[in-house]
């Protein structure tokens, strides 16, 4: 009996939607596989990589779809989003299955922050973002104190050095410039510790001049541990930039073609040098003589390549007890996560991991608090 109008075009339908789906879930598959390949190399992969929350929502649709029909073509997304199982919990930490445990006494509270400079521009019109942040940091009370994008004045409003160890009750600390002007304006990388720091020193990378990284090895409760502490290379987008990204779309194809340009070669040049910073930071934590954590800016999301290679060394305190998304860039409408602390799992145990939401900067400041395990021989 020939099928009826009703029938034809539902079989139209349904086959135009499991198309859809398979080349969503192979667009998804070269997505989960792009970190793989060094992006400097391929240097596009990076902009593909940046898709993946849009095709896994994708995914996460027709899978949803296919399962309220329970249809067999349910497994076609859902097997693509189980094999990039590591890239989803980078990402999203259920709460159901973060339990917290009650950290004891002798634990130890880190604290990593990209303060943009305490809104040295005032960007925010806020004249007292500085002041907030002291005051923020002070109730966070934190054993040790990572800062990205940090500025000193030697005097004046900025002087920071001597105030942040003496309201915070941080004695000890590494702060290392990347550029200083007018003889007494600094901008670099600060650790601040309640613990002695015995020696310390500079990443300085082959990429990225005004980028870098440093490490403090600290003596903590009878160990001696190291703390890396990292900024690793922006993109450096313009207003223009931030612009385009919020309204491709212009309407004048000549405007949207520069726009496009423009965005891509600054992703280009960024690319390059995050991927030999990267691994020049792999190297040198592979070779720590003390149990490491790294804390930073990374510049990239947690789905693409320097995330990826940093995580084969070091866990994540986010995956370890975060909860929900971990945003910490704010300015931006994807998901992003740019900012992690990253731990020896062998000889440290992560109690919590928080993202405070507080945006006196473009980044929300991240803690964890751990303890030391012992070593096993």
């Amino acid at each position: 009996m020939p099928a009826s109008g009703k029938e034809q075009r539902w079989t139209l339908t349904g086959k135009l939607f499991i198309t859809l789906n398979i080349i969503a879930a192979i667009a998804l598959i070269i997505v989960q596989s792009s970190t793989l390949i060094r992006p400097d190399r391929f240097w596009f992969l990076e902009i593909i990589a940046l898709s993946y929350p849009f095709l896994l929502l994708i995914n996460l649709i027709f899978t949803g779809i296919w399962a309220v029909h329970r249809h067999r073509f349910a497994f076609i997304s859902a097997a693509v989003i189980i094999m990039g199982y590591d890239k989803l919990i980078s990402i999203y930490q259920p709460s159901l299955f973060t339990v917290d445990v009650k950290a004891p006494k002798s634990s130890i509270k880190l604290m990593s922050y990209n303060v943009r400079l305490f809104d040295l521009y005032n960007w925010s019109g806020n004249e007292k973002t500085r002041k907030q942040i002291l005051e923020m940091l002070k109730s966070e009370s934190p054993d040790i104190l990572c800062f990205q994008e940090y500025f000193h004045l030697d005097t004046g409003a900025f002087e920071n050095n001597k105030p942040i160890s003496k309201q915070l009750d941080l004695p000890h600390r590494t702060v290392i410039y990347g550029l200083t002007l007018y003889k007494n304006h600094h901008w670099g990388l600060a650790t601040f510790s309640r613990y002695p720091i015995i020696a310390e020193g500079k990443l300085i990378f082959t990429e990225g001049s005004t980028n870098f990284g440093i490490y403090s090895d600290m003596v903590v409760h009878s160990d001696t541990i190291r703390i890396y502490n990292v900024h690793l290379q922006s993109n450096h987008f313009k207003e223009e930039d931030y612009k385009f990204l919020a309204n491709p779309d212009s309407g004048d194809r000549t405007v949207m073609v520069r726009g496009a340009k423009h965005l891509i070669k600054r992703i280009r040049k960024a690319v390059k040098k995050r991927s030999d910073q990267t691994d020049e930071l792999a190297a040198h934590i592979a070779a720590s003589p003390y149990p490491a954590i790294l804390c930073g800016d990374f510049n990239e999301p947690s789905f693409t390549y320097t995330y990826q290679v940093l995580n084969k060394h070091l866990d994540d305190a986010f995956v370890a007890k975060g909860k929900g998304f971990g945003i910490t860039y704010h300015q931006f409408p994807l998901l992003l996560r740019l900012d992690y602390i990253l731990y020896n799992k062998e000889r440290f145990l992560i109690h919590s991991y928080q993202t405070r939401h507080k945006k006196f900067s473009d980044h929300y400041p991240i803690t964890t608090r751990f303890s030391i395990l012992p070593r096993t021989e």
